[in-house]
C-alpha cells in the first residue's frame, strides 16, 4: 500500500510545452503536513498542479462550503435585500434587455416593467413596516406578479460609478428571465445564481493561479460579506473576486513563475474594468515585475502598468456629476451631491482629513467587523457582539498556521509595499466617500459605508499585517482543526443570519 503522502505512480508531469523529462510525480507540487516537498525539481516551463496529502485542498473547501451557502443566500435571502440590490438588479435588467450602457430617457435611468419596481416596494415596506422580511405568502405573491406592459423609470445614476462589466454576470443570468416576461423574483434568482457561478469560479481560479497564501485566499473568498456580495447582484462581487486574482497573479511574479499571457491580460483587464478604485491594486504588479529584472517579470509589469492606466482613464470618464449615491443607504436624509466644492474642501484641509481617516478607521473598526461577519445588505444577525472578533482571531491564527511558510517568506520591501498600499486604499476609500457621500463640511459620515469597501482589502491587509510572531507558536495546532476552523466560520456567521429571519420572523435594522 502506497504510504499518505507519497507520490501516486499515476503522476504524470504536467509541462504545457512538453520539455520537462522528468518522470513519476513530475511537476506537481505535493504537500504533506510538514510541507515538505516531494518529488523533483521543477523545470523551466513547467505547469505546477498544488496537491495535498489531506483531503480537503484550499479550491476544495472553498467549493464545498461557498456552493451551499452561497445557494442558501441566493434563495432565502429576502427580495432585493442586498447590499443596494434595488437599485443594481434594475441596472442588470436594463443590461438584460440590450443596453450595455444606462439609457438617457428623463435622465440618466432607464424603463423597466412596473411589476418588477412594485414587488421592489413591496418587499422594502414589509421590512419598513416591521412585518417578517421573507414568508411563502409574500413569496406566492411575488411569483404572480408578472410585467403586464407598463413601464417606470428608474434613476440608474447609483451605478453610474461602476462600468458594465461588474454588472455583466448578472446581465446574462437574467436574460432569458427578462425576455419572457417571468416575474421579477424569478428574474432576481437567475441574476444571484449568475453573479455567484460568476463570484466563486473567479475566486477558485485565484486559488489555484496563486503559488503562495492559497489557504488565505480561500477563506477570504468565503467572508459571510463577500459570499452575500456574490450571491446578490451586486458589482462588488466580480470586483472582489478580480482583486484576489490579481493578488494571485502577484504571488507568481514573486516566485518568478510562469503566467500564461491569456490569463495575465485577462485578469488585469477584468480588474481595470471593474468597480473604481480598486484598479489601484495592479500597482502591485509592475513594482513586483520590474523588481524581478527578468522578461516575464517586465512582461508582466507592462501589462499591469497598461491596465491600471486603462482603469485610471474608465474612471476618470465615470466620475462626472452624473453619479448620484444611493439615498437609502446614507441615513442622513437626501443628497445635495457636489463633488467639485467637496474635492476642493478636502485638497484645502488634508493634514485634517488624514487624521479624521485614522481616527475613524480605529473608532468604527468595532462597527466594519460586526459588519463582516454579521449583516445581509439590510439585515443583521442576533449574534453576540463579541463573536465576530473572536471569528477573526481564530480565522487569522488558522491562516498564519495553514500558511505558515507563505507568511514567513513575506518579509523586506515587498511586505512593506502591501502595508503601505493597503493604507493608501483606505484614504482613498475615505476621500471617496467625503466626495460622494456627502455634503458634509466635517468628516463625520465618511465611514458610514466602509465596512463593505474595506472589505476585499483584507487580503492586502492580512498579507501585510498578520504577526509572524505567532506563526511559530501555532506550529502545534493540527491541520484538521484549523481547516476546520476556516470551513465552520463562514457556516455559522451565515446560518445565524439567515435563522434571524426565517425563525423569529423579524430583523435587527440595519
Amino acid at each position: 500500500m502506497r504510504p499518505r503522502g507519497a507520490p501516486s505512480t499515476r503522476c504524470r508531469p504536467r509541462c504545457w510545452r512538453r520539455t520537462c523529462q522528468s518522470h513519476g510525480v513530475g511537476g506537481r507540487e505535493v504537500r504533506t503536513r510538514e510541507p515538505t516537498l516531494l518529488g523533483r525539481e521543477r523545470c523551466p516551463g513547467c505547469r505546477w498542479t498544488h496537491r495535498y496529502a489531506a483531503r480537503v485542498s484550499p479550491q476544495r473547501l472553498l467549493l464545498l462550503v461557498g456552493v451551499p451557502l452561497g445557494l442558501l443566500i441566493a434563495f432565502l435571502a429576502p427580495a432585493w435585500t442586498g447590499y443596494d440590490e434595488h437599485t443594481h438588479f434594475a441596472r442588470a435588467v436594463d443590461m438584460a434587455g440590450g443596453s450595455l450602457f444606462a439609457t438617457h430617457e428623463e435622465g440618466l435611468g432607464t424603463p423597466i416593467p412596473a411589476s418588477y419596481s412594485e414587488d421592489t416596494l413591496l418587499v422594502q415596506q414589509n421590512w419598513v413596516d416591521g412585518n417578517p422580511a421573507w414568508t411563502a405568502a409574500l413569496t406566492g405573491d411575488l411569483l404572480g406578479s408578472s410585467p403586464d406592459g407598463r413601464t417606470v423609470h428608474v434613476d440608474l445614476r447609483p451605478t453610474n460609478a461602476s462600468p458594465p462589466v461588474a454588472y455583466l454576470p448578472a446581465a446574462v443570468g437574467m436574460l432569458v428571465p427578462v425576455a419572457v416576461d417571468a416575474p421579477g423574483v424569478l428574474a432576481l434568482w437567475a441574476g444571484r445564481i449568475a453573479n455567484l457561478a460568476a463570484y466563486l469560479g473567479l475566486a477558485v481560479l485565484a486559488v489555484r493561479t496563486a503559488s503562495a497564501f492559497r489557504w488565505t485566499l480561500a477563506a477570504l473568498a468565503l467572508l459571510p460579506m463577500h459570499l452575500t456580495l456574490g450571491a446578490t447582484i451586486s458589482p462588488d462581487a466580480l470586483t472582489t473576486a478580480a482583486l484576489f486574482l490579481v493578488v494571485a497573479l502577484w504571488t507568481r511574479i514573486r516566485a518568478d513563475e510562469e503566467i500564461p499571457l491569456w490569463l495575465l491580460v485577462s485578469g488585469t483587464l477584468l480588474l481595470a474594468l471593474a468597480k473604481p478604485p480598486y484598479f489601484l491594486v495592479l500597482a502591485l504588479l509592475p513594482v513586483a515585475g520590474f523588481r524581478r529584472r527578468t522578461p516575464e517579470g517586465r512582461l508582466a509589469a507592462r501589462v499591469g502598468a497598461g491596465t491600471l492606466g486603462l482603469g485610471l482613464l474608465v474612471t476618470l470618464l465615470n466620475s462626472a456629476t452624473k453619479y448620484q449615491a444611493v439615498t437609502s443607504t446614507m441615513g442622513y436624509g437626501d443628497l445635495a451631491l457636489q463633488p467639485e466644492v467637496q474635492r476642493e474642501r478636502l485638497l484645502g484641509d488634508l493634514p485634517g482629513f488624514a487624521w479624521a481617516s485614522v481616527e475613524t478607521w480605529f473608532t468604527e473598526l468595532n462597527h466594519y467587523v460586526q459588519d463582516w461577519f454579521r449583516n445581509f445588505g439590510f439585515f443583521t444577525s442576533r449574534l453576540p457582539a463579541a463573536l465576530p472578533w473572536l471569528f477573526l482571531l481564530l480565522l487569522v491564527a488558522a491562516l498564519l498556521h495553514l500558511d505558515r511558510k507563505d507568511f514567513r517568506g513575506l518579509r523586506g520591501p515587498d511586505r512593506w509595499l502591501l502595508g503601505l498600499g493597503a493604507a493608501g486604499m483606505i484614504l482613498v476609500l475615505f476621500s471617496s466617500s467625503y466626495v460622494y457621500f456627502t455634503d458634509h463640511v466635517a468628516y463625520d459620515t465618511i465611514g458610514q459605508q466602509m465596512a463593505r469597501y474595506s472589505a476585499p482589502l483584507l487580503v492586502v491587509m492580512l498579507l501585510a499585517g498578520a504577526p509572524r510572531r505567532l506563526v511559530q507558536a501555532l506550529d502545534r495546532l493540527p491541520e484538521e482543526m484549523a481547516r476546520l476552523v476556516l470551513a465552520a466560520i463562514p457556516v455559522l456567521a451565515t446560518a445565524s443570519i439567515l435563522l434571524t429571519w426565517l425563525v423569529t420572523g423579524t430583523a435587527d435594522r440595519y
